[in-house]
This record gives C-alpha cells, structure tokens and sequence, in this order.
C-alpha cells in the first residue's frame, strides 16, 4: 500500500503536561499525544457540543477556544492530521477521511507523529480519548521518542505503528486496536 497524505480532521485545546515520576528518567519534556489521558483537555468539554461527531474535535480554532473559558493562557491548541489508513493487528486498510475542517497550520508548528487506539465497538470515535501507547504506556522506553513523547521519523513511526497494532492483537501487550497515525501540530504563542 502506498502511504497516502494526511488529512486535516480538527483542533483541540489541552493542558500539556511535563512528565511526572512515573516517566522515570526520559528525555520527554512534554507531553504532547493524542489522548487526553495526560495532557488532559478542558472540562465538561462535550457538553457543550460545539465539536464534530465524526473525530470528536473541533473544525475551527475559534468553536475550540468557545469551550476553553476565561484561562486561555492555561492550554495549547493542537491541530491533527490524520493518515487515512486503519493499522488493525497485521492488516493496514485504507479509511475514507472526508476533511471535516480547513485550517491555515502555517502559525503552527509540527511536533511529531503520534499513534492512537480505538477500541472495536466503541460507538463514537472520539480521537482524543484513545491510548497514545507511546506516552500511556510507556512505549517512550522502547522507541525513540523525542521531546515532545512523539515520533520524529515518518518511516520509523509507520512501522512502529504497524508492529503495535500487530501486538495489541496477537500478544495484548498494548491497548486494544485498531490504531491510527497521525501528525501532532501546535499553535505558536
């Protein structure tokens, strides 16, 4: 399969956190993944129904910050592109991706690549409530993770996906899948 371009699919305001003791010694300095299970977005943000039901992120900037509140300056908006592609055990399948949202990123900047799980059944995809086994499972131990617990090497991060998703189904030793790749972009302050 050849590797398809990525596609815009929402914004997301979070709180990014520094790493804690329970990343030991690591050379992360924060954490910038996709789920939301350590850099954690506002509360209550769903009730307010202001995000698309299709990736559970925002199609602009400005419907985003509408859920942060007053304290602007407490988080960071991320913008994520998504590759069209579901990595489910051995198997890497294309995904219809409609963009749902246009976006200029040129006041962003890339920090890395990012996978994230989706477990089966779920019956919303919720992007940002996945596992990014790199941060939430300690995969910042095993590969090469930069500063941001993210991958800086598109080849290395589609073959680390591929061989997670293989391994959260035949061995369990990761969240269930299937898993997805994605770009981590955040907007300059």
């Amino acid at each position: 399969m050849s590797r398809p371009a990525p596609v815009l699919i929402g914004f997301f305001p979070k709180k990014t956190a520094r790493p804690d003791a329970w990343f030991g010694k690591t050379s992360v300095e924060e954490v910038c993944s996709v789920s939301n299970c350590i850099s954690s977005g506002p509360d209550d943000w769903t009730n307010l129904w202001k995000h698309n039901t299709t990736w559970w992120l925002f199609d602009t900037e400005e419907a985003a910050w509408q859920v942060v509140g007053e304290d602007r300056r407490a988080y960071d908006m991320y913008a994520y592109r998504l590759f069209p592609v579901v990595f489910d055990g051995s198997n890497v399948s294309p995904l219809t991706v409609e963009p749902s949202t246009t976006g200029d990123l040129s006041g962003y900047d890339f920090l890395g690549y990012d996978l994230v799980s989706h477990e089966e059944g779920a019956l919303e995809f919720e992007f940002t409530s996945g596992h990014s086994p790199l941060s939430c499972n300690h995969g910042f131990d095993q590969f090469p993770v930069n500063r941001f617990c993210l991958l800086d090497d598109l080849d290395a991060a589609w073959r680390i996906t591929g061989e997670i998703a293989c391994d959260a189904k035949v061995k369990r030793s990761w969240e269930p899948g299937p898993y997805y790749l994605c770009e981590v972009h955040r907007k300059r302050k």
